[in-house]
Order: structure tokens, then sequence, then C-alpha cells
């Protein structure tokens, strides 16, 4: 809904930009003056100006509005005078080139100025001038569920419950933690992986929860196996099985066998697509299951995704809005002409 809060006092921040240069700059945002609400992030790529409006908790944004031009509004033979400017020095926002409204109020808002296409050169020095309006509001904080986020390095590093089935080779591969940590793909020996026997069992934990990412096109979960002396006649298969809930529930089978008839070492790497997503996996457990004279030489297990909580935020609007502004740390800022709290900023010279 459009509207415009007069009595406010308007803010407006200032960004002296070299166009092109990868320097982005985030400012603090103010209300009544000197109180700490948010920040606002500008930087310019090519022709384009981006920024970005963020509230803290208890502060929402109502309206925002930008402008940019390559002139100071502290001279007076400038455009901003001639359009954006009052006789008295104050800054019409409402005639920005960027006018949002936002009902309900927002925390964060982000957007794009296209300079050119309003006459400014961006390879030039601009001053962006931007206000916001912003209310405070009394914000409680509430559990939505589990979501995920995706995870570098995410390996099994700690094992319970090791049974041992049938054993195919020798002692020293039926050790439960050599399968702890990263995939050892070099050292191809019998003493960088877990057998666990045919029949055998074991279950595994990660530094966390896991989950899926709803998306059956990318791994889950990515297992590795490095078979010592893989022959045509080995058929190696585990099952895996995800604990959420109080229970497990089986979300697939993995079987190493390429028909590669060279009598040596060989590296597997299966996975698995469809982990559930919305739950938080505490464990799994990897069920040996083989038929014939191998079984499965587990190297490591990755998972990709980590299971994370999200919230949402209901807030309660006190009535009291104000102007906001950034404001310089550098050099204390810089104001409009006229007699108002309108500021902006010179941007680079802070370094």
């Amino acid at each position: 809904m459009k509207k415009f809060l007069v009595g406010f006092i308007l803010f407006s921040m200032v960004f002296s930009v070299i166009p092109g240069a990868v320097a982005i700059e985030c400012y603090g945002l103010y209300a009544g003056q000197d109180e700490y609400v948010g920040t606002v992030t500008i930087d310019v790529v090519g022709d384009i100006l981006n920024f970005n409006y963020e509230t803290i908790p208890g502060w929402r944004i109502s309206e925002i509005h930008l402008m940019a031009l390559n002139e100071s509004p502290n001279d007076n033979s400038s455009s901003w005078h001639t359009e954006y400017i009052t006789k008295t020095g104050n800054p019409k926002v409402g005639q920005f080139e960027i006018n949002e409204y936002f009902e309900p109020c927002v925390n964060e808002y982000c957007g794009t100025l296209n300079l050119t296409e309003i006459g400014v050169d961006p390879y030039d020095k601009l001053y962006v001038a931007a206000h916001a309006v912003v209310c405070e509001c009394n914000c409680e904080r509430i559990f939505a569920g589990f979501g995920y986020e995706a995870v570098n390095d995410f390996w099994a590093v700690n094992y319970s419950n090791y049974t041992e089935g049938i054993r195919k080779g020798g002692d020293e591969r039926y050790n439960a933690s050599l399968c702890l940590g990263k995939a050892d793909t070099v050292s191809k020996t019998t003493n960088t992986f877990t057998c666990m026997g045919q029949g055998g069992s074991m279950v595994l934990y990660f530094n966390g929860s896991i989950c899926g990412d709803g998306n059956n096109s990318t791994p889950d979960l990515e297992i590795y196996e490095v078979t010592y002396d893989h022959t045509t006649n080995y058929y190696e298969t585990i099952s895996i099985e995800a604990f959420y809930n109080g229970s497990y529930y089986p979300v697939g089978n993995v079987t190493n066998h390429d028909g590669d008839g060279t009598f040596n070492d060989h590296i597997f790497i299966n996975c698995i697509y469809d982990l559930p997503t919305g739950v938080c996996i505490e464990k799994i457990r990897i069920n040996e299951i083989s038929i014939g004279n191998g079984d499965y030489d587990l190297d490591a297990i990755k998972a990709n995704y980590k299971c994370v909580p999200e919230y949402e935020y209901v807030c309660n609007y006190t009535g009291n809005c104000e102007s906001a502004w950034a404001n310089d740390t550098c050099f204390g800022g810089e104001t409009f002409p006229g007699n108002n709290w309108a500021t902006y900023v010179i941007y680079p010279e802070c370094d």
C-alpha cells in the first residue's frame, strides 16, 4: 500500500561511489539521529547500482527511497536542487527514482537502479541518496520446522553397535574405526577401510544431524568403498537405514560391481539421493547384505546436507515510526544543505 508518513523527519545518505570498483560498503542505519536500527549496503557493478536495506530485530522497514546523481547535493547548481531538494535544502525523497512502500513492514529489501537509464554516468563519481522510514516492533521468534544447509567435508566421525558377520578376509579389516573421517582413496590397503563381514552391521554418527535437500537429482549421502583385490565374482552390497523420529527407516541399498575382471583394487562412490527432508537424522545404520565371495569394504561416508532449525518472526508494532539514515564513520557524515538530519557519506575516501 502506497502511503506517505507526514511529519517524520526525512533521512537520506549519499555514497560517493567509484563504479567498477570491487568494494562493497556497509553503513550503519540510525533512527532518531543516534539509535542503531540496521544497515544499508551499496555497490556498483557496471551500469547497475545494487542496494540492500536490513534492520535488526525490533525494527522493520515501512518505506525506502533512493536516488543517484553525479553531482554533490551541496552544489547549488546541481540537478539535486532542480528536482530533488526543496528551496530550503531538504531532500524530496518522494521524487527519487526508487520509491517502495511495504504493508506489512519488512526487515530486509534489496533492489537495483540502472544508472545509464536515468542519464547518470556509472564511471564517474556517484552521490547516492537513500532514505527509509522504520517502525518499532516487538518480535517473537517461533520455531517453524527443520530445513537443510549444504556442508562440505561432513564425514561420519563416530560409531556404535559394531556387529561382525562372516569374515571374508584378513583380521585387520574388521575394525570399525577405519571407516571414520575423510575417505582415503589413495592408500588402498587393508588398513584403510572397515569390513563388517557378511551379515554384519554398524551405526555411524556425524558431527550433528543430517537430512536430504528434497532434490532427487543431487546426492545426499556419498558412500566411498575401496575394494581390495576386486574380481568379477564380487557383488558387495550394503543397506542403509536412517534414524529419525525415534525409529530406523530404510533409505536405500548400494552395490559394488563393475564387471572388471582385473584382480586389483577398485574405488566406488555410491550415492543416496532421497534422504528425507524436514526431519533430523541422528544416525545411520549400515547392514552388510553381500552374497558370494566378497563383503563391503567401507572407506568413508559423507553427508552433503546438515539439518538446521528454521524460525519465523511474529511482530507487533508499537506505532512508533521514525526516519533513519546511515552515518559516515570516517568523517562523521556530510549533511544536505537544509536544516534536516539527512546525511551523505563519501566513498571510498575512507580508504
